[in-house]
This record gives structure tokens, C-alpha cells and sequence, in this order.
């Protein structure tokens, strides 16, 4: 079976942001290293539709979705075709307002 590796689209707003980490269970332990690495849109709608179109496994979550994809190559692919419809993405840590102790 191939791995499978996923990233959290997510609308680029603070509300989404906050829903979605509501829904994540923290490791037992964790420090400074703890982070979630997601797609930020300005049109969540549009980019989360473009995805199933084009044959992306998207799961959804409480303030945002679980993009599944097969490898690094796909990510690409991923802003590439938000991109070419004129969703604006970028790679963000959405985890970064979290207390790291």
C-alpha cells in the first residue's frame, strides 16, 4: 500500500483556525516542535470543490479539511491548480498560537 500523507485546508481566517484546532487532539507530550502544517485560502468553498474535482480524497472537520494526497509532487499540484483558478494559498502553521511549555 502507497503512504498517504495529508495537510488541513483551511479557510485564512482566525475563526477557522480556532474550530479546526478544537478538534485535534495534543500529543501526551510536547514541546516547541508541535505544529500543524496547512493550506490557507481566501476562498476555502472554491479551493475545497476544486480539490474533489480533481480527485483529491478531502475529509471534512469543524473549521476546515483533510486533504489527502500520495507524495510531495501532489502538493505541488495542490497550489498549482488553487493557483490556476485564482485561489490565493500559502503554507502556514496554524498551530502556532498553541501554549508550548
Amino acid at each position: 500500500m502507497k503512504n498517504m500523507a495529508k495537510i488541513v485546508l483551511i479557510a485564512a481566517d482566525c475563526t477557522s483556525k480556532a474550530n479546526y484546532l478544537a478538534t485535534v487532539a495534543l500529543p501526551d507530550f510536547y514541546m516547541q516542535d508541535f505544529t500543524i502544517q496547512a493550506i490557507t485560502v481566501d476562498n476555502f468553498k472554491a479551493a475545497r470543490h476544486l480539490l474533489e474535482q480533481a480527485g483529491y480524497t478531502v475529509l471534512d472537520k469543524n473549521g476546515g479539511t483533510d486533504i489527502i494526497f500520495g507524495d510531495t509532487g501532489q502538493l505541488a499540484s495542490i497550489f498549482t491548480l488553487l493557483r490556476h483558478h485564482g485561489v490565493q494559498a500559502e503554507i502556514s502553521d496554524i498551530a502556532d498560537t498553541l501554549y508550548q511549555a
